[in-house]
């Protein structure tokens, strides 16, 4: 079961009527008995506030192309990094899991498009359904009100009655889209990605064919590969993780790694290695704060690369290593 999200348009219009019109969703969403021609406006305000940075809304099709629900993105706070999230599905939709796909693919928009840390899902606590939905996601954290009273006393005062407020972190998304998939086989389809942390593909090929690849993927998407080599029995050493650029920063490398460590680990290895240039700054600081230690320096390792490799303003000259105890 897949769905598609798509921007509003016009032409959804009568369908989107059709279902909203629906007493059981009319009467959850509090709407007023309309016409079609109010819908047309609303799509029409919806595609303005889209253009203007305000919402993210979006048309919910499920396989066959058919017009399902509506899901957006608003209060859209870049400063703070957070949005909320409304959504609903037409009735006879309900409970065949396509909330869950809906929600998805809406949330990776949020984390890894426009990079925000946290979507609030609010309810009214008369629409037990709607409670009862959101408490099914694996993702998500429910009864956060204490932890974000202003956003829980803004919620209420906008729907003029009590709520309860959930929460999508994006650090449990990543955890829950994120798979490493073992490579067999040919390898020379992950070279790109691979010299996407490596730019010398002689280098590259040295340890291309060596230990075990990784494809990272989010959902079915291909964002990144790792590559490891056992060292001895006792030591294996992270050779090579690389994040394609759209989705670097958005979490994935904490989580590769941390699931790279507990393979690591299950396999009987008591040490793990991995190695970063001077110059690369952020690698430095991720690495320390993922628990590695400094281990040792190999000076001149970057010297002798083909083409020199700036970064910050510093050339790669040494490799540091680091390593963790599992």
């Amino acid at each position: 079961m897949a769905v598609t999200l798509v921007k509003h348009d016009i032409k959804y219009a009568e369908a989107m009527h059709e279902l909203s019109s629906m007493p059981q969703v009319r009467d959850a969403l509090g709407l007023p008995a309309g016409k079609v021609e109010d819908t047309i406006n609303f799509i029409k305000r919806e595609c303005v506030d889209e253009e203007e940075g305000k919402t993210v809304p979006r048309v919910v099709l499920n396989e066959e192309g058919q017009l399902i629900g509506v899901t957006s993105l608003m209060f859209i706070d870049h400063d703070k990094k957070s949005c909320h999230i409304g959504s609903w599905l037409g009735h006879q939709f309900w409970g065949k899991d396509y909330n869950l796909e809906a929600k998805t693919a809406i949330l990776d928009i949020a984390f890894f498009e426009l990079g925000l840390a946290r979507v609030f899902a609010g309810a009214r606590k008369v629409n037990i359904r709607s409670q009862k939905a959101q408490e099914k996601l694996p993702f998500i954290r429910l009864g956060v009100e204490s932890k974000y009273p202003e956003e829980h006393s803004w919620l209420e005062v906008k729907e003029k009655q009590p709520c309860v407020l959930n929460v999508f972190e994006r650090e449990d998304f990543v955890r829950y889209r994120i798979s490493l998939q073992k490579v067999d086989g040919n390898r020379e389809d992950f070279l790109p990605q691979l010299m996407l942390a490596d730019e010398s593909e002689m280098v590259v090929r040295e340890y291309f064919d060596k230990g075990t690849l990784f494809e990272i993927k989010c959902g079915e998407l291909l964002v990144g590969v790792a590559l490891v080599i056992a060292q001895s029995d006792t030591t294996i050493e992270l050779k090579n993780i690389a994040i394609v650029p759209k989705y670097q920063g958005k979490g994935m490398g904490k989580e590769v790694l941390r699931q790279l460590t507990e393979i690591c680990q299950k396999e009987g290895y008591q040490t793990v290695l991995v190695g970063t240039a001077n110059s690369s700054i952020d690698n430095i600081a991720f690495y320390q704060k993922a628990g590695f230690r400094m281990e040792a320096i190999e000076k001149d390792f970057f010297r002798h690369y083909p083409e020199p490799i700036y970064e910050n303003g510093i050339r790669a000259l040494d490799m540091i290593f680091f390593s963790k105890a599992l």
